[in-house]
This record gives C-alpha cells, sequence and structure tokens, in this order.
C-alpha cells in the first residue's frame, strides 16, 4: 500500500510580521493569511537583566536590520510580543524612535508597529495559543487595515496632484500588459503597489489570473499588498473594483 504524502498547510498570502521579545531572544514570526511560521532568531547573549546599554543597543541593532529586507519585500505590519510586566517592545520602540525614525515617518517605508502582551512566542504551540485568541486575531487584523490605509494615502496623494507620469491601473488586464512590458525593458518604471482584496484573489473568475501577475510582480520585485475585504481599506480598494495598481 503507498504511503500517504504529508501535504504541507497553506501559506496563504502574507499579512505582517510578529517578534516575540523574550529574555534571551527575539523570535520573528511571518504571519500568513493561513498559517504563522517561524522566519528568524536572534539571541541576546546574555539575560536581559544582564545586558548594559551597549548590549542592548546591539540587539536592536540586530533586529532592525532582520526587519529591513521584509520592510524591503512590502510587508509593513509588525507585531511585538512581551511578557507581562516587561517593557520590552517599548525599549525597542524608543531605539527606533531614537535611531531609526524613518520606519515611523510618513513615507513609502513607514512602518505599522503593534503591542500585544503574552507570555512568549518560541514555539508552534505558543504559536498555536495565540491564534486561538480573539484579540491576537483582531490586532492582526487592525495592523494590516493600517497598513493598507497607508498604501491608500500615498495612491490618494498621487490622485489629488494628477501628476503628468503617475499612473493608476484597475483591471488585471491593463497591468498584466504593463508587467509584461517591464519584463521586456527592466529600465522601464514599476509600479510602487499593487494592492487587491482578499475576496478579488478568491473570486474563481480572477484566481488563475490574478496569481499569475502576483508572481511575475514578486519576480520583479514589486511590491503587492492583499487586504481584508471587510476592513476600512478593503471597502476602499473593493469600490475601486477590488484591484489597484500605481505608478
Amino acid at each position: 500500500m503507498a504511503k500517504k504524502i504529508k501535504r504541507r498547510p497553506k501559506r496563504g498570502h502574507p499579512i505582517a510580521i510578529l517578534i516575540g521579545l523574550h529574555d534571551k531572544d527575539a523570535v520573528f514570526w511571518r504571519i500568513f493569511s493561513e498559517t504563522i511560521r517561524l522566519h528568524f532568531k536572534i539571541n541576546r547573549g546574555r539575560k536581559r537583566i544582564n545586558q548594559d546599554k551597549k548590549q542592548l543597543f546591539h540587539f536592536h541593532e540586530e533586529i532592525i536590520n532582520t526587519l529591513r529586507p521584509i520592510i524591503k519585500e512590502g510587508i509593513r505590519s509588525v507585531i511585538l510580543l512581551s511578557p507581562p510586566k516587561k517593557e520590552y517592545s517599548d525599549e525597542l520602540l524608543n531605539h527606533i524612535k531614537k535611531h531609526h525614525s524613518w520606519l515611523l515617518k510618513k513615507v513609502d517605508n513607514q512602518v505599522v508597529f503593534s503591542k500585544i502582551i503574552g507570555n512568549q512566542a518560541k514555539t508552534q504551540k505558543d504559536i498555536y495559543y495565540l491564534r486561538t485568541q480573539e484579540h491576537f486575531r483582531e490586532l492582526v487584523e487592525e495592523t494590516s487595515n493600517q497598513e493598507g490605509l497607508l498604501i491608500l494615502a500615498e495612491l490618494t496623494k498621487l490622485i489629488n496632484k494628477n501628476e503628468k507620469f503617475s499612473k493608476i491601473l484597475y483591471t488585471w488586464r491593463e497591468i498584466d500588459y504593463e508587467l509584461k512590458l517591464i519584463k521586456q525593458n527592466p529600465k522601464l518604471p514599476k509600479p510602487k503597489y499593487i494592492i487587491l482584496t482578499d475576496e478579488y484573489l478568491k473570486n474563481p473568475k480572477n484566481r488563475n489570473k490574478t496569481h499569475r501577475i502576483l508572481q511575475i510582480a514578486k519576480n520583479l520585485e514589486i511590491n503587492t499588498k492583499i487586504i481584508r475585504k471587510e476592513s476600512e481599506a478593503g471597502n476602499i480598494v473593493d469600490n475601486f473594483g477590488g484591484l489597484i495598481c500605481y505608478f
């Protein structure tokens, strides 16, 4: 009898990053629509209580350096978890305000940070428990929604400026055509973002075409964002037909 092949659970689309800040380490988790997966772990070197200012500074810098390529991918929702009665999240945010304020400024790379109190986020068992907590699910949704609103604020500025060289596309055919041109001529300007709702992605009429566009966008290093239709940002995107691409 042939063995059944264990299939890995569907990952879904990226939503946010969870960083569990603990006495001895920081553990990065990638939050997807269907699952949460371990990404990276940074050791403090010694317990927080024994760290001096210099060691704490370098620990925080390692966290920022790990975040940089993730932000470059287009993921700008970050949830910080620290244990009860600990100020690890605030320590990191104070470090960011002092040394990396670009992460908080209202520009293309602005990141939305949220905080949550929890015992730990070290193992899959910890993550499974977190996923059962309504307040955690709501925080993930709201953080992602705030990120979506930031992106849409950039789009609103573009619409209001009515710049000569700006371009906004609303159909998969238009976007597909533009991406083909960029593939043929990499020197052409790339879209800043492709934004769509989860319902648009699920629609059987769009699914294969949309997945192809998202894969091409990924290959071309173009940022994409999938937003819950029920969210505030999702409602705005849905009013445009569920799909927007802007240059």
